[in-house]
């Protein structure tokens, strides 16, 4: 299929092949019922580069990939964009944003930079404190990541939304320390406040951004990019979560021994808490019994004053 021969040769391909595999990968639904100078208009190439961008992941000429393209298609709409006549049900709806979180992460993959996520992750391992924060639908994700820096042994700190807050962690940020900004969409006004305040006090900044025309993108020393595309009016989160994931055991393996010391605190405080419990359930059934066993009142005492 055509996604996997452009997945296979996309460091290969010149600036204007890989404008014509973006649009493709982004917006085939389109591309399959466009003709090679309409997919040249809007990848800002001319039709003779796409036609042999087609002979160039192994096709006879354009027509064989457009059909590839339309299979991939008629694919999706019988899986998913085609549910029964009037079918807008929860389940439908699931489905599809199933699929867009999948076509995001095809294509965080495909732009996957190597170099820069081996510069943040050393720039986080040699880090004297690590400053985290995100807004809205973000701020879980970064309280999860900065949890799990700090079960690593890591100096991680989760920076407030709260405008006083931020002033007093942003007038402690020094050089060595690292800022991570996760930015889902431009509405996100305190990450783009605190983004300033670290690069004023000379801080190596992160950004986790949702697209790249980002404000914080275009400011930040390291960009790393996971799409918040949607089938719905809300944002999807599921790219960014990954890629907070993929730096979590990428930071564990270059600690080990805080990685593991945590994997054997976790079994014994579960075990504590655990053991906790059972103490509580018993003395909890005890009382129940005392309870049940105890005799009732006779109805005839009940206001009776006594002698």
């Amino acid at each position: 299929m055509y996604r996997e021969s452009i997945r296979n040769s996309y460091d290969q391909f010149a600036p204007g092949y890989r404008r014509i595999a973006d649009y493709l990968l982004m917006h085939y639904q389109d591309a399959g019922f466009m003709t090679a100078a309409e997919i040249g208009r809007q990848a800002r190439v001319d039709t003779a580069l796409v036609v042999r961008f087609a002979q160039r992941l192994g096709y006879p000429g354009f027509p064989e990939l457009l059909s590839d393209v339309q299979d991939d298609i008629k694919r999706d709409l019988r899986a998913v964009y085609e549910p029964p006549a009037g079918d807008n049900s929860p389940g439908q709806m699931v489905r599809r944003n199933l699929m867009q979180d999948r076509n995001d992460l095809d294509y965080m993959l495909l732009h996957y930079d190597d170099a820069a996520v081996v510069r943040v992750i050393t720039a986080l391992t040699q880090a004297r404190r690590i400053y985290v924060i995100g807004e809205g639908s973000t701020a879980f994700l970064a309280e999860a990541f900065v949890v799990r820096l700090v079960a690593l042994g890591y100096q991680a700190h989760l920076m407030s939304n709260e405008i006083m807050g931020q002033a007093a962690v942003g007038a402690s940020m020094q050089n060595g320390d690292v800022f991570v900004g996760v930015m889902m969409t431009a509405l996100s006004p305190s990450v783009s406040v605190a983004v300033k305040m670290a690069r004023e006090a000379g801080v190596y900044t992160v950004g986790v951004v949702g697209a790249l025309n980002n404000p914080i993108a275009a400011v930040v020393d390291a960009v790393l990019l996971a799409p918040a595309n949607s089938m719905g009016p809300m944002p999807s989160w599921s790219a960014i979560a990954a890629l907070l994931q993929g730096l979590t055991q990428a930071l564990a393996l270059q600690n080990r021994e805080p990685a593991a010391n945590w994997l054997l605190n976790s079994d014994h405080y579960r075990q504590l808490v655990l053991a906790t419990l059972k103490v509580q359930l018993e003395g909890i059934r005890d009382t129940l019994q005392t309870f049940s066993s105890a005799p009732e009142p006779s109805l005839q005492n009940v206001g009776a004053t006594p002698s």
